[in-house]
């Protein structure tokens, strides 16, 4: 293995030390205190891992995470794209609970508290929109995104979208955020900032606390003049099928105008005459080259250590077997990831 250079197998354990950390430290400390379990949580258990593990693969934090400089108008573009993609990723969330229901399992409501007045407002804003916008983006957009890109180019973008809805170990919120990383890891790799999806994450995490903020907010108000629906209720089977109609309608809206943004977003870099990876045929391979620093700070580039597309024909025996051995770690995630949502539901 070349000095420096992080490996699919190595990016593997560190996914699987964590959600080991996430479902045993990080359920926890969040059981005993939500709030001050989730700031441990990010910080702790998701941020402080991708750190360490990259100062002893002795990597720059800011060239291996793609730190790079992201335009004024790109960012406001990326909050407005969030803000369209979330209803989209509300109807898939929808689609998932659908099923569930049809198929006679109990819907509860996730387990995020619910701000009861500003301040609790402001400080669950910083939890789970700031915090979690930067930790959990640089875990998946900024390491995984940057290892599984090198490899996989465009479909690291979806497997790491998938690691990022297993790591939730909730069935019921599985496949929204698989289609937010979808969104956050184009646009992070299309402009080759892990801004964009840091400002996405936050965008988004934020639209949602501050909608559970307003309807709480308004539900104490209508309950001044008489019953409402308990805050703990979930709808039945028909009315999510009437719910996610709806919401498939406007998700079809707003996930046309977000892809509209994005290829706006697109278009700009490929025209930027400063940006060095102007040439549309090589856009793809020049994308994560970091403006033409070597990757390693050595002679040899991070994308020159590209493995070429007659790799897999030319494995032997023992490099076969390790193209095997380097996901098992995934595949113990997602054994993990059934276990939980089988309990979830059935209470062994």
């Amino acid at each position: 293995m070349n000095k420096g250079k992080v490996s699919i197998l190595e990016t593997n354990l560190l996914y699987l030390i964590t959600a080991l950390l996430l479902v045993t430290i990080g359920a926890y400390v969040q059981f005993v205190n939500i709030k001050t379990g989730l700031v441990i949580t990010q910080y702790i258990l998701v941020l402080l891992p991708v750190i360490i593990f990259l100062k002893i693969k002795k990597e720059s934090l800011r060239t291996f995470l793609r730190f790079n400089r992201l335009k004024f108008k790109h960012g406001l573009m990326t909050v407005g794209i969030t803000f369209l993609v979330y209803p989209v990723a509300v109807f898939f969330n929808s689609i998932m609970l659908t099923i569930l229901t049809y198929l006679g399992m109990e819907i509860r409501p996730l387990p995020i508290p619910m701000p009861n007045n500003f301040i609790e407002y402001a400080i669950l804003f910083f939890i789970i929109a700031i915090s979690a916008g930067i930790c959990e983006e640089v875990f998946f957009r900024g390491l995984l995104l940057r290892v599984y890109g090198e490899k996989y180019k465009l479909a690291g973008v979806a497997i790491t979208s998938l690691m990022f809805g297993i790591f939730h170990f909730n069935l019921q919120n599985l496949a929204g955020p698989i289609v937010l990383g979808l969104v956050f890891g184009y646009l992070v790799y299309i402009t080759d900032s892990i801004y964009a999806g840091i400002i996405g994450h936050i965008a988004n995490n934020g639209l949602a606390v501050t909608l559970m903020y307003g309807l709480n907010v308004l539900r104490e108000g209508v309950s001044q003049y008489g019953s409402i629906t308990p805050e703990n209720s979930m709808p039945n089977t028909y009315q999510l099928i009437a719910g996610t109609i709806t919401l498939g309608v406007i998700a079809a809206v707003s996930g046309f105008f977000a892809y509209l943004l994005i290829k706006k977003i697109k278009e700009d870099i490929e025209l930027d005459s400063n940006n060095p990876r102007l040439d549309s045929d090589n856009l793809k391979d020049d994308l994560y080259s970091d403006d033409n620093t070597s990757y390693n700070n050595e002679e040899l580039s991070y994308r020159d250590l590209t493995i070429g597309d007659d790799y897999d024909s030319n494995l032997s025996s023992k490099q076969k077997i390790y193209k095997i051995v380097e996901f098992i770690p995934l595949l113990i995630v997602v054994a993990m990831y059934v276990v939980f949502s089988f309990y979830q539901f059935y209470r062994l």
